[in-house]
């Protein structure tokens, strides 16, 4: 009996010792577990915060560095120059909060510019669609006629001119799209790539009308340039179309005629339409003696 008791207490022992060392344990784990998983503490909502700042000022940045390269021509070319002035420093003001890390800050200076720009590229792009509709309206009906007359010079003209009107359509199409989804500066874009194609055509109208002019004649009409047959407001769009500023490419283009013209005369020895103004001048005292 004595032995069975002495039994009885081991086993006791034994399975109590396990007992503790299993509640031990478990606590132990416990005690850990709570140290590695993740917490839902407001301790860690700054850190996410910071992140979605830095994200919205790098997005609010790109965008508003799009608008700002597509707009600066355009004020610059039409009389905007204080717009221009303003909007540089007020990206150059947002750019060094950026690049100090103050998100937020850079991020709300981003976003009042960028409110600011797309206003801007929106009234111009809205100038460029009116003029861009008016001129089509004109071109359209002209090129259907010319393909409709048989006897019309500059036919090899027409593919041209309509492949130019259907890169104006699609071009629309793109600019509509970017316009409903918020990014003004690439509607603008868009806009001013679709009015460069309708000019192309426009010059390509214009050259049909005059068939084949020989050099001399081209001297003489003053149509060297592709630009000669456009106003000089179209050419203003059209050199803002094609991202320059117009006042420094109408230094160039007098340059370049003037070139072409020295050109001219250094291998004929005559400047362009001398022969027919030497003709008509030496023509009109014969015909006022006979008059007499």
């Amino acid at each position: 009996m004595s032995l069975f008791f002495r039994s009885f207490f081991s086993i006791r022992t034994l399975v109590l010792a396990i007992l503790v060392s299993l509640i031990t344990f478990a606590s132990s784990y416990s005690q850990e577990a709570k140290k590695t998983a993740p917490s839902d503490s407001p301790e860690t909502k700054p850190t996410n915060s910071n992140v979605d700042q830095k994200s919205k000022a790098y997005s609010l940045r790109k965008k508003s560095w799009v608008a700002l390269r597509y707009l600066r021509t355009s004020l610059l070319n039409f009389g905007k120059k204080a717009d221009w002035d303003s909007s540089l420093a007020d990206y150059a003001k947002a750019e060094s909060s950026f690049q100090r890390g103050e998100w937020e800050l850079a991020g709300n200076q981003f976003q009042t510019l960028k409110t600011k720009l797309d206003q801007l590229a929106e009234a111009q792009a809205k100038e460029v669609f009116n003029r861009s509709d008016a001129l089509e309206k004109d071109i359209q009906p002209k090129i259907v006629d010319l393909k409709l007359n048989t006897e019309a010079l500059g036919k090899q003209y027409i593919p041209v001119m309509e492949k130019h009107l259907q890169i104006y359509r699609d071009t629309w199409q793109a600019a509509k799209l970017e316009r409903e989804i918020g990014n003004q500066g690439q509607n603008l874009y868009f806009a001013k790539q679709g009015l460069l194609q309708l000019y192309k055509a426009k010059i390509l109208l214009e050259k049909s009308k005059e068939g084949k002019l020989e050099s001399e004649e081209k001297l003489s009409k003053n149509k060297v340039l592709e630009t000669d047959y456009l106003t000089p407001e179209e050419v203003k769009y059209w050199d803002d179309c094609l991202e320059v500023l117009n006042e420094s490419e109408e230094k160039n283009r007098q340059k370049e005629k003037q070139a072409i013209i020295s050109v001219y005369q250094s291998r004929t020895g005559k400047k362009p339409g001398e022969a027919k103004n030497n003709s008509g001048s030496a023509n009109s005292p014969a015909s006022g003696e006979g008059k007499k």
